[in-house]
Parts: C-alpha cells; structure tokens; sequence
C-alpha cells in the first residue's frame, strides 16, 4: 500500500466521524447540548434541555472543514502523476485541521462568553425581595456559580477527525516526497493475478500416459508442444513388437 493510499484513508476516516459526537455542553454532568461534526454543519444543534438555546445556524468552520476533506479526497484520485495528487491531498488536510482546530477553540470561547453575558444580565437585574433580601449581588454569586457548573468538552469525533486529518496530511507529504512506504509491497503479494495456465501443459497433466489414443490426440493439438517427444516415446514404448 501507498502512502497516497494512507492519506486517502485517513480523509474517508475524517469525514466518517463527523457522524461521531463532536461537543457536549453539560451542567453538574448532566448534557444539556449535544452536537455531532454532521450537525454543526447543518445547523441542527440538540439541544437536551428546554432551557438550552436551540443553534440551528451552520458554523462556517465546520462546513470549510468538510468541502476541504473531500475535496481533497477527490482531488487525491483525479490529478496525475502521484506528487501532484499528494500535493491537493496534504494541502487540502492541512488546512481543515487548522480550520477545524481555530473553529472549535472560538465556538467553544463564544459559548463561554455568552454564558457569562446572559449571567451578568440577569444577575444585575435582579431586585431585592423577601425571597432574595441580598438583591443583585447574592443573585451574581448563585449564577456565577451555576455557570461554572457548566462545561463544554469537546468529544471523541472531533479528535478523532483531527488526528485522521494529521495522518494525511502526513502520509501525503511522504507521498509527494517519493517515500516508499514500508506495506507498499503488500498490494503485489495479495492482488497480483496469477499466471495464465499453460493449455499445452494442461492438456498433457490431464491424460493417461498409458492411453495411446489421448497420447494421439496430444501430437494432433500440439505438435510443437513441450511433451512431443515424451508423446512420441510413450507410443513407441507401447506399440506391438514387429512380426
């Protein structure tokens, strides 16, 4: 196996786990958004809770990522010779994965950042009351609290595409360099078709040495084959003796 067929696996690999979970947002441990790499493409965001926001915008990021995978992994197939397709191959991996990298980091600092805003919104219009005589900054404490019950964890699919789109991009690079890869004698071993059969030799392992009409019948289909004279000696041998 080559190298530019490592770094074609490692980009089907990439996209398969954008099926996979790629964030969970949760409160005290319980999940209250959850999104696949698929789902941050198209905007359809779970939200596990009634009080969680519903995202139902695509992020850029992710849908970039996903264009620039496949296409890579078509261009991979399609430009000839093999240097130039490692060359689209690795590019095209090496920029999803910073793509994919810098759009997970500031989605992640975005929920964060709106966490903290809606807290200090809320917090800061909260009166006093009988039920709450501390006012605004006793409410600012309970919420600051809550929202450091929330975390935001970036799941196995993502790292899982991101460490997919390292080894492509890595095993382009040895394919646009001409490494040998280390399996590239495997394809030959298992997929090499064996050698056409002989008809000649065929024909000669089917019969009976001992049958002279098989033995005529041999000379009359080969005459110039490779057991003539073995044909012609076994006829001798059982021909009658002369009178």
């Amino acid at each position: 196996m080559s190298w530019i067929n490592f770094a074609r696996i490692g980009k089907v690999v990439a996209l398969l786990a954008f099926v996979l979970p790629w964030l969970v947002v949760s409160c005290n441990a319980t999940p209250i958004v959850s999104a696949t790499g698929l789902e941050m493409v198209t905007g359809s965001v779970k939200a596990l809770s009634e009080q969680a926001p519903q995202d139902s915008s695509p992020h850029l990021w992710a849908v970039a990522g996903l264009v620039l995978i496949a296409l890579g992994l078509v261009l991979s197939f399609v430009l000839k010779p093999v240097r130039n397709a490692a060359a689209a191959a690795g590019g095209a991996a090496a920029a999803a994965l910073v793509i994919l990298a810098i759009g997970m980091f500031l989605t992640i600092g975005g929920i964060k950042t709106k966490m903290a805003e809606e807290t200090g919104e809320q917090a800061a219009s909260a009166p006093a009351s009988a039920d709450n005589p501390f006012g605004g900054d006793f409410e600012a404490n309970m919420r600051d609290a809550m929202a450091q019950a929330i975390k935001v964890e970036t799941k196995f699919g993502y790292w899982l595409t991101l460490v997919a789109l390292l080894g492509a991009s890595g095993a382009a690079f040895m394919a646009f360099s001409g490494r040998v890869s280390p399996l590239a004698g495997i394809k030959l071993a298992t997929v090499a078709a064996p050698a056409p059969a002989d008809p000649d030799t065929t024909f000669w392992d089917s019969i009976d040495k001992n049958d002279q009409a098989a033995l005529l019948e041999y000379l009359q289909r080969f005459p110039q084959g490779r057991f003539v004279a073995l044909a012609r000696m076994r006829l001798d041998e059982g021909s009658p003796p002369a009178a």
